[in-house]
């Protein structure tokens, strides 16, 4: 290569980009990633943003493992070698009353139909009956992730969708799933507010829950059942820091704070060929082969495409992608802590039924009634009057690297409008103080507190190139799978532009930590040069 020349440019350090360049470089190309930010993960990173406590780090967005873990990419990539680690949580989500009561969704089946029974019988025969399902809609993600979407081998297909021809119950099942709302499938399934308000929580964070086809996420709490959520050591930092081992191992090479302004094209070619990019410094970079886009669909094929590329109807189908479509999406409150943290109330509870460490353990608040009422309230870009449902974990519980001795890492996320009556500029302290004044009803602990930092919608898109906030770019919903993610006409990792590939989240097999996305669009970049 040259000093501007590579085989291949990624854009985008996220673990998807990492997955990608990691793959290119193995196969002996020469790999450039350019990231827009000061260090490597995109929205999968842990660090000490806060100045005064810089043993302290933070994860702004992913803080799980629960799809690479236990998936080939692991050992493809020989992250092990590169430093990877990663704690098996035993009961890694759960749900808390405003009085202390929890419900614990742990590795065994049989202890969390246990915990469901605390709350409701009829609620935990119902979770037992929705085992068949709930391991055939995740086995068939599992099966059907490390493959490009339109070259899924017909035998595993086959022997996916086996289990639907011999059981009526399970079609009848996922038909239901599929064809309802989120919100409308717990009410209908669940009567007691932990199982109600726990599924309403986790939808509203990973697909809109009012739309059709999103009861099909009473599922997605499936793989805590079969391998498991696993949290990276270190943070998720740790994981990439590995990628990056892996990375430079074989000559490829990263490039922080390069920002890309926009994509180089081949001056008068039909082909309408991807050639390099331009950083917003000036510097063009060239590839020989192709740019691989770590960053949202709408932004590779929106932002940095230039308009004469482009006509009408391509810009309405970047245009519609949907993202957080439904008008809902993530403030974040990330915390460093100068002493430990706890639920008194909730595990003075505990200890009443056994002897679980709830410290470890992720909880959502709030009944599905609140979510509806949160919900509608963002659509019309206002507050609840009330102190609304949160989602916390104390990260350092589970992974005593991340804090020193005795202190610990708070994770707040919290739903909020993506761009509530006023703008983020002035009512970013009102939602943060209704966020930490919900939190401090179940946490102890937080007069110790550090500092900390704070992220909107608005900052996620202004910082991360997250459309809407969205971290998975595309709503996770039916219609945006498999070929048609993120859109009709551009699944499957080729763009209309040559040497142009999608390699982010954006991409199938979904959002969340996999990887897939990258390591299967750096396939398709090599079958294609």
């Amino acid at each position: 290569m040259s000093n501007n020349t590579w085989d291949y440019i990624i854009v985008g350090a996220g673990h998807n980009g990492m997955t990608a360049a990691c793959t290119l470089a193995m196969a002996g190309k020469s790999v450039l990633v350019v990231e827009q930010r000061f260090m490597p993960g995109g929205l999968s990173v842990s660090h000490p943003f806060v100045k005064e406590a810089p043993n302290h780090y933070l994860s702004i967005g992913a803080m799980d493992d629960a799809l690479m873990a236990h998936s080939p990419m692991i050992d493809m990539l020989n992250l092990r070698q590169y430093g990877y680690d990663a704690v098996p949580m035993s009961a890694p989500y759960g749900w808390m009353s405003d009085d202390g009561d929890t419900l614990l969704l742990q590795k065994s089946f049989e202890k969390t139909v246990e915990d469901i029974r605390y709350f409701s019988p009829k609620d935990a025969q119902t979770y037992i009956d929705y085992r068949g399902v709930i391991d055939f809609v995740m086995g068939g993600l599992e099966k059907v992730m490390p493959y490009h979407p339109a070259h899924i081998p017909k035998m595993e297909l086959l022997k996916m969708l086996l289990p639907l021809a011999t059981d009526r119950k399970m079609r009848k099942q996922l038909s239901r799933m599929i064809s309802i709302s989120a919100f409308e499938m717990f009410s209908e399934t669940f009567e007691s507010e932990a199982m109600r308000g726990l599924w309403a929580y986790w939808a509203c964070m990973f697909a809109p829950a009012t739309v059709q086809g999103s009861g099909a996420f009473i599922a997605s709490f499936g793989s805590v059942h079969r391998a498991g959520i696993f949290r990276p050591v270190g943070g998720m930092s740790g994981m990439i820091g590995s990628m990056q081992k892996c990375l430079e191992a074989h000559r490829g090479e990263m490039r922080c704070n390069s920002k890309v302004d926009s994509l180089l094209m081949d001056e008068g070619q039909a082909n309408k060929r991807v050639k390099g990019v331009r950083l917003v410094d000036g510097q063009e970079l060239f590839a020989k082969h192709a740019v691989l886009a770590n960053c949202a669909p709408q932004v590779a094929l929106g932002k940095l495409l230039p308009a004469s590329a482009k006509d009408r109807d391509f810009e309405n189908k970047i245009k519609f992608i949907p993202a957080n479509s439904v008008a809902v999406a993530p403030f974040k409150i990330d915390m460093a802590v100068g002493g430990p943290l706890g639920y008194p109330k909730a595990q003075e509870k505990r200890k009443k039924r056994d002897d679980m460490d709830v410290r470890k353990t992720t909880f959502m608040t709030g009944t599905l009634e609140d979510h509806i009422v949160q919900h509608k309230a963002s659509l019309r870009g206002e507050q609840v009057d009330f102190l609304p449902p949160m989602y916390f974990a104390i990260m350092s519980a589970n992974d005593a690297s991340i804090a020193p001795p005795g202190q610990d890492v708070l994770y707040v996320y919290a739903n909020v409008p993506i761009n509530p009556i006023g703008g983020w500029d002035a009512c970013k302290e009102r939602y943060s103080k209704q966020i930490m004044a919900s939190v401090g009803r179940f946490i102890g602990g937080l007069d110790k507190e550090i500092g900390r930092i704070e992220h909107t919608p608005k900052d996620f898109e202004e910082q991360f190139g997250a459309p809407n906030g969205a971290y998975f770019h595309v709503d996770m919903i039916p219609t945006r799978m498999l070929m048609n993610r993120p859109a009709p006409g551009l699944g499957g990792y080729r763009t209309p532009y040559q040497g142009l590939y999608l390699a982010s989240a954006g991409s199938h097999p979904s959002g969340g930590v996999c990887g897939w996305a990258g390591r299967l669009a750096a396939e398709t970049a090599l079958q294609d040069h």
